[in-house]
This record gives C-alpha cells, structure tokens and sequence, in this order.
C-alpha cells in the first residue's frame, strides 16, 4: 500500500546542507520533511576536519558549541611538501566524525521542528505542469511513498543518478575520489596537529594524516582527476602505499586499523548539475560546492543551506517557485563562493607540478610573511584567488 505524505519543503539528504535549510526552515515555522536513504547515525567518507569557515556558520546558527563539545581540538597544520620540506601552519581547528556531526545537525533540526524519515530511497520526482512537485521513494520494507510539496531542496551528494532523474544533471562524472581509514596508534604521538603531505605519485591530490583524540586518526588521500590520464593504481593496497609516505610510514608503523578503507565521489568547482529548477533548488556537494584542492565541502554545503533556506522562505511567501524566484538561490551562493572555488581551482592546477608544491611551501617554510599569508587563506580571511594568481604569485614570491 502506497504511503501519501505532504509538506511545505521537502529536503532529500540529511547531510550538513540538507539539515542547515531543514533547521532554518523549521525556526521559521515552515512544514518540512527531511529524508535521507540510511538512518542515523550513519557513517560518511570524509577527513573529518572541520575549519573555521564551518565553525563560524555553526556559530551564526547558535550550534557550534554543542559542536566544540563533541570535537577533538587541533592548534596546527603540518604541510609536507613533495621533497619532504615541512611548513607548520597554526590556528584553531576541530576535527569530529561526519557520524556525529551529522547526527548532532540533525537532532538540531528535530528540535526546531522538522520531521524526519530514514531508510527512504527517492525514486523519481512528482511533476506537475513542468515543475517539481514533491518525490516518489521505497521506504526499508519496499513499500512506495509519495511526497507531495510546495518545494524540494535536493541535498543529495555527489550520486549522478538522482540528479538525472530530477533533470537538473549537467555532467554525470565526478571531479575527485575521496579515501580514508580510521587507525588507533598503539604509541602516544602528538594529537594537536593534523597532516597533510603532498606526494609526488598523487599530485595535485594530498595524502592526510588527522587526529580525532584518544589514539585515533583518520588517515586518508584526495585524488582530483583533473588532468589525469589514468588514476593510480592503489585497490586494496592503499595501506601499504601509506606505509611508503613520509611522515605517515613513521606513524603507521605503530598503529592498527580500526575501520576499513572507503572511498567516495566528490564534485567540486560548481560543476555537475544545475542550482535550480521550477520547484527545486540544489544543494551541497550535489551541486559540485566542494572546494577544488583542499577538497573541503562541509563549510560550502553549510552555506548552500543556510542560503537555501533564505530563497526558500522567499519563495514560500510569494507562493512563487519559478526559476524568477528560485534564480537568486545561485547568484547568492556564487557571490559567497566563486571567488574560493576559482582560486583553488588554479590552486589545483599548479599543484599538478611538484617543482611548484616544493617552490611554495619551502618559500612558506623559511618565510614568516608568507606563513601568514597561507595562515589567511586557510583561516578563511583571504581569498585564494589573491594568492593564486600571476599577480598574487609575483607579490608572494618577492616577499623576503
């Protein structure tokens, strides 16, 4: 028997984009269903770090102390170059498992009000004279569901598949593959610091090294396909292949995975699907917000939602979900974020070439002013674009 269910929005994936719009929406007053295909907790392939541009939307939302709660504190950053060259980078950052994290957005967005449905795979979208109008799905046990409402906010990774049947997808490939593990270190080692190493055989990606308290790490790599003529050969030997990078081996050697190597897809640079359709709008990674280089899509898909949930409210009280409407929801968002998704794509770019990784950060290793200046861009208080640019590579390289 087909369930039929209504509401005023309609949000597909509980991820930090899907429950940012739910939580704003719900604080408003407005009917919203939440809907992810796992139920919570639920583990997400991710670094599990979480930078300052993610703490201060948290902390405009009122939630980043409960965040800080459950976070492991981290006061630097270690940048190894392909050479080995190492440049230390210091601030406030915070790691914490997407199982939580997520969990924690979510109970947020319970207690303001939203409702929440798990365990729900969306089918296809309900259309009605060319706009979308709600979603069909199979709830665990394969009964059919029907959602019908006034507007969907579509928060569902990078999974090509539901951006085509929604019509909003523009390129079925994805932009780079995220892998990680979790270890437990049967040694004490420093827990303040988190590690990022440029290797040679995965350039312009990164391998990482990142702590989350009491002996566990999430280790991992990020590999953009960018530019590349085949991927590199890992399969299940990428533990092995951590064994052999420096200072990861040293580490390695004393621990014991805990967790299993996953990967996942990510779409990066605003590429891959459309921002909006009459009656839908995308959100997060599913619109390709995260960020190219550093691979970060946390903070992005925070702001996705936080400005998802403004149009949204908008288009509610015009009773108007036209692209007229629906249309502010990109310029907002690019206005936030082009800036950062164009300088750390170039960032990508030139990163493809170790003689330039091991230029920039031996410069950043013996150079104080340019310490700072990467501190900003890391810190989110300078755009990248200033830096990665001719004329931002000229004023750094003169800097002595």
């Amino acid at each position: 028997m087909k369930r039929d269910l209504q509401t005023d929005v309609l949000v597909v994936g509980a991820g930090p984009a899907g429950c940012m719009a739910a939580m704003q929406l719900a604080r408003q007053g407005i009917d919203v269903l939440l809907l992810d295909r796992s139920q919570f907790p639920r583990e997400k392939i991710c670094g599990d770090g979480l930078l300052e541009d993610s703490l201060k939307i948290l902390k405009s939302v009122g939630i980043s102390s409960a965040v800080k709660e459950k976070a492991h504190t981290i006061r630097s950053i270690l940048f190894v170059a392909p050479n080995g060259t190492e440049c230390e980078l210091e601030g406030d950052f915070y790691t914490l498992r997407r199982a939580e994290l997520d969990a924690l957005l979510l109970d947020e967005a319970r207690r303001e009000g939203a409702q929440f449905l798990g365990g729900i795979t969306v089918s296809e979208p309900l259309v009605q004279n060319g706009s979308c109008v709600g979603a069909l799905g199979l709830d665990e046990d394969g009964q059919e569901i029907s959602i019908a409402a006034r507007l969907v906010l579509l928060a569902t990774g990078a999974n090509a598949r539901i951006l085509r049947v929604f019509g909003v997808l523009q390129n079925r490939n994805h932009s780079a593959i995220g892998v990680r593990g979790y270890f437990r270190l049967t040694e004490t080692i420093d827990e303040s610091s988190m590690v990022v190493v440029y290797d040679k055989r995965i350039l312009p990606g990164y391998v990482w090294m990142f702590p989350l308290g009491q002996g566990i790490f999430n280790v991992g790599c990020g590999i953009f396909l960018e530019g590349r003529k085949r991927m590199p050969r890992f399969g299940q030997n990428l533990t092995k292949f951590y064994k052999h990078v420096q200072p990861l081996a040293r580490y390695l050697q004393m621990a014991e995975q805990i967790a299993p190597m996953r990967a996942a897809a990510m779409r990066t640079g605003f590429q891959g699907a459309r921002a909006c359709a009459p009656g839908l709008l995308v959100l997060g990674e599913a619109l390709g917000l995260t960020f190219p280089f550093i691979g970060e899509g946390v903070s992005s898909a925070l702001e996705s939602g936080r400005v998802a949930a403004s149009v949204a409210l908008e288009a509610l009280e015009k009773n108007d979900f036209t692209s007229r409407i629906l249309g502010s929801y990109e310029q907002s968002l690019r206005k936030t974020l082009d800036g950062r998704q164009q300088g750390y794509q170039v960032a990508q770019r030139l990163f493809r070439f170790k003689f330039f990784a091991n230029l920039l950060i031996g410069k950043a290793a013996r150079n104080p002013d340019v310490r700072k200046v990467a501190s900003q861009i890391v810190l989110g208080e300078r755009d990248p674009l200033d830096v990665f640019s001719l004329r931002g590579m000229f004023r750094v390289f003169m800097l002595r």
